[in-house]
C-alpha cells in the first residue's frame, strides 16, 4: 500500500464532513442563526452541524440536499388546437356529403341537403373541439392542483427537518433562531 495513497484517503475522509456543511450552507439559504452559547469552536459548530443535519434527516425522512421533484405540466392553450381549421373543414364536407345523400333521397334538392348537412357537420366538429378543450383545461387544472400538493408535502417535510435539526443543535449547546 502506497503511503501517500492512505494520507490522501484519510484526507479526503476527514474533509468530506467539512464538504457537506458547504453544501448545506447553500442549502439553507433561509438557514436559522446559530449562536455558539457554550463558547463551542468553529470546528465543534461545523461538526455539530454535520451530526444534527444526518439526525434531522433520520427523523423528518427529508434532505434537504435533495433537490425537489419536478413535475412536467403540459402548456398550450385550450381554445384552438393545431388543425382546428383543417377539422371543422372536415366536418363540412362530412356534412355536406351525408346532407346531399339525404336530400336527394328525401327531398329530391341535393343541394338544399348538402348546405344543412354541412351546417350541422360544422357544429358538430366545434362541440367536439370544446369538448376536447375543456377536457385539456381540466388535465391542467389537475397538473397544477397535483404540483401544489407536492409543493405543500415537501414544505412540510422541510419544516419537520428544520424543527429537529434545532432541537438537536439546542441539545448541545447552541442557542438557534
Amino acid at each position: 500500500m502506497n503511503t501517500s495513497t492512505t494520507t490522501s484517503g484519510r484526507l479526503s475522509m476527514a474533509a468530506a464532513p467539512f464538504k457537506l456543511m458547504i453544501a448545506i450552507g447553500h442549502a439553507h439559504a433561509a438557514a436559522p442563526v446559530i449562536y455558539p452559547a457554550k463558547g463551542q469552536s468553529a470546528s465543534q459548530q461545523d461538526q455539530d452541524k454535520y451530526q444534527c443535519h444526518g439526525w434531522a434527516q433520520q427523523q423528518s425522512g427529508f434532505d434537504p440536499l435533495q433537490p425537489a421533484p419536478t413535475t412536467s405540466a403540459t402548456t398550450g392553450t385550450a381554445t384552438q388546437q393545431p388543425g382546428a381549421t383543417q377539422a371543422a373543414a372536415g366536418g363540412f364536407v362530412k356534412g355536406a356529403a351525408v346532407g346531399a345523400a339525404v336530400g336527394e333521397l328525401a327531398h329530391n334538392d341535393a343541394g338544399r341537403g348538402a348546405a344543412a348537412g354541412a351546417l350541422g357537420g360544422v357544429v358538430l366538429q366545434g362541440v367536439k373541439q370544446r369538448q376536447a378543450a375543456q377536457a385539456q383545461q381540466q388535465q391542467q387544472q389537475q397538473q397544477q392542483q397535483q404540483a401544489a400538493q407536492q409543493q405543500a408535502a415537501r414544505n412540510q417535510q422541510k419544516a419537520t427537518f428544520d424543527r429537529a435539526f434545532g432541537a438537536c443543535m439546542e441539545a448541545r449547546g447552541y442557542v438557534v433562531k
